[in-house]
């Protein structure tokens, strides 16, 4: 049986929520991740930013050199999550098999469904426009027989339309797309390819898989099946993440030992809570400190009974921080905590007896910062935190630039 995939984009996202938010950007080059004098990256911008050259992942004053009028924002994660929430939820009426790709992009199929659409292509239209008339956003839908040509079809379908790659047309639209297309393609090997004058998908149908192979190693096999629309790949639903991460790229550099520590212990909390939101628990912590030279140092810890709970988290974490810091040391300019090695359920112990009173406890903190925000319950440490800098309960602790003492 011939699939149904649909995938859907929302379009600048993090921009688009901004706009809804506050009407008067509407038009104007929005750019989303940090204010121009601070380090960081440009994690979403508008269509307007982007005809100035502006692009995601761009360092924020080289986006403010192209852009010097673009209106800057650092944004609010707890609302583009809750507004990812409210399209999700729409797309999980449709069908059970529904992947939440990111926090703005997903796949959906709807084979098995078949018996409720007798016009998938109908359906998939009616999603688009149930979203985009419900959450005021606008989305990109590709829809075709597998997922990596439904991805192709939503770039095609850019800003805001929608492209269906109908069965038996795969060469016809693939033939004529530029090699950068694909997902997997990235710089190197796109000049490669232009040394051997291929510059379309279709030029690449011409060589044999053995010549891939031979130039690109195992991804030669990927870039064969790919760039002739083969794709294999179920839509998997509630897949459990490979790793949950938080980090700071601070304002100014940092060496105040007590700051540093009660920030690591708001980005272990916010750790946690995504932990939980996800229902995981991790078997390794990872800590990440970048120095004001750029040199970045990280130190991991393997559990063989994986954690969730915030206080074990943070244990761990400032274990593995404290050797990365010290007063001879240079101040820091990045501090991060990462859980990998993710399982959905904590197997139990023989030797030790089993208490729910920590995930109890972890609840019960949830509902409470989600019906009077995060900053209303915070840690000794956090407390610290915020004895210097404010909680703002849309961006959390603003590091301003201070003057610290040992």
């Amino acid at each position: 049986m011939t699939r149904f995939i649909v995938h859907i984009d929302i379009d600048a996202f993090f921009a688009a929520v901004e706009v809804l938010l506050n009407p008067a950007l509407q038009g104007r080059p929005v750019i989303v991740g940090g204010l121009p004098h601070e380090r960081g990256v440009a994690s979403t911008c508008s269509y307007e930013a982007r005809k100035f050259g502006v692009h995601s992942g761009m360092a924020l004053r080289n986006a403010y050199k192209l852009c010097p009028q673009g209106v800057f924002i650092r944004g609010n994660y707890q609302v583009y999550q809750s507004f990812s929430d409210r399209v999700f939820g729409i797309l999980h009426e449709y069908t059970p098999d529904v992947e939440e790709a990111s926090i703005d992009e997903a796949y959906l199929d709807l084979t098995r469904c078949r018996p409720l659409y007798p016009s998938f292509s109908r359906t998939a239209r009616e999603i688009k426009a149930r979203v985009e008339r419900e959450t005021g956003l606008k989305v990109s839908v590709g829809a075709a027989p597998n997922k990596i040509l439904a991805k192709l079809a939503t770039k095609r379908a850019k800003p805001a339309g929608y492209v269906e790659v109908e069965p038996g047309r795969e060469e016809e639209f693939l033939r004529d797309l530029p090699i950068d297309a694909l997902p997997g393609i990235g710089p190197k090997s796109q000049v490669i390819l232009r040394m051997l004058n291929i510059q379309k998908l279709g030029d690449l149908w011409g060589m044999p898989r053995t010549t891939l192979h031979s130039i690109f190693g195992l991804g030669g096999e990927d870039l064969y099946l790919q760039s002739r629309g083969i794709d294999s790949r179920p839509v998997v639903s509630a897949a459990v993440p490979k790793s949950v991460s938080r980090e700071t790229t601070f304002l100014e550099d940092l060496w105040d030992r007590r700051l540093l520590l009660a920030h690591l212990a708001y980005l272990c909390d916010r750790l946690t809570l995504a932990l939980r939101q996800g229902h995981c628990y991790a078997h390794v912590i990872e800590v990440k400190a970048r120095y004001s030279d750029f040199k970045t140092e990280v130190r991991r810890r393997l559990m063989l009974t994986p954690r969730q709970e915030m206080g074990d988290v943070y244990k761990i974490a400032e274990e593995l921080f404290l050797p990365l810091f010290s007063g001879s040391r240079l101040a820091l300019r990045l501090v991060g905590v990462k859980a990998s090695d993710l399982v959905r359920a904590r197997p139990l112990s023989l030797f030790e007896p089993y208490s729910d009173r920590q995930e109890r406890l972890g609840a019960a903190m949830d509902r409470v910062r989600e019906k009077y925000g995060f900053g209303s319950v915070l840690t000794v440490r956090e407390k610290m935190l915020d004895a210097v800098y404010p909680f703002d309960r849309n961006r959390g602790f603003v590091l301003k630039t201070a003057s610290l003492t040992k």
